[in-house]
């Protein structure tokens, strides 16, 4: 990529100038690109109750933008495993972490968000305020090449600033621009122990069985076999005490999405 200039003073003006309006997204992204390089920014908010889209901006297609922020919301936060990890920071300056494959080892969380979409790396912005947390993933096309230390280490100097004017536009209490994306994750307290009596196999079947994963997902994601997620896929349904997937889902679906968020 072409050497970008000096400190974007213009654009982190722009962004400034447009929080607690419908045009804070837009100006996040041009921020991130003339400072990063970045070629998408999502924006994300998690709270005790709720996880929400704040923003998506970009160069990927909108539609395609904000069909993997839902699906994301939905179930797809579940096989992020970087999440809790961002919790794990504590309060303080914000942090940016690089996403690892490692980590997440999830083939259907990568093929969807990397795979299906032409990105190729992800930068994750993080800051906790006490019980809220917020973060924006900033993202490379595979055309554009995966961030350099450069880029982590501007990222990382941005950080501050960018938050900043993050924390201020939600607390202008300015309606997200992306409303669909706002499920609940109220959970009856019965519901959060029952899971927290699964096995941690038990759970890691039950968290993708959740995310959509069919059982040959499931064993390729565990590097088990489909008679093994079979067995455990069982054994999920007697401690929980339902009979279908349907069951699973209309029971367990919110309570999951809140132990995962870290709620």
């Amino acid at each position: 990529m072409a050497a970008r200039p000096g400190p974007p003073y213009q654009a982190l003006g722009r962004l400034i100038a447009a929080i607690g309006t419908g045009g804070f997204g837009q100006a996040a992204f041009e921020l991130a690109r003339d400072a990063v390089g970045a070629d998408h920014i999502v924006a994300q908010l998690v709270r005790l109750d709720h996880i929400q889209g704040l923003f998506t901006q970009g160069l990927l297609a909108a539609r395609i933008a904000n069909t993997i922020n839902q699906r994301y919301i939905e179930r797809y936060h579940m096989l992020d495993k970087s999440l809790l990890s961002f919790r794990e920071l504590g309060e303080g300056e914000p942090v940016v972490t690089r996403f690892d494959p490692q980590r997440n080892e999830s083939p259907a969380y990568s093929a969807f968000f990397f795979e299906r979409t032409g990105l190729c790396d992800k930068l994750s912005v993080v800051s906790n305020r006490g019980d809220s947390m917020a973060f924006c993933n900033l993202y490379r096309l595979a055309s554009s090449s995966p961030f350099s230390r450069r880029d982590v280490q501007d990222a990382q100097a941005l950080a501050p600033a960018l938050m900043a004017a993050v924390w201020q536009h939600v607390d202008r209490s300015v309606p997200a621009t992306l409303p669909i994306m706002s499920p609940s994750l109220e959970a009856d307290a019965a519901e959060r122990r029952a899971l927290r009596r699964l096995s941690p196999r038990e759970m890691e079947v039950c968290r993708r069985l959740l995310a959509g994963s069919s059982n040959e997902g499931v064993a390729l994601d565990l590097a088990i076999s489909t008679h093994t997620v079979r067995t455990l896929r069982k054994r999920v349904y007697k401690k929980l005490q339902v009979n279908s997937l349907s069951d699973l889902y209309a029971r367990y679906l919110n309570a999951m999405s809140a132990l995962v968020s870290g709620s």
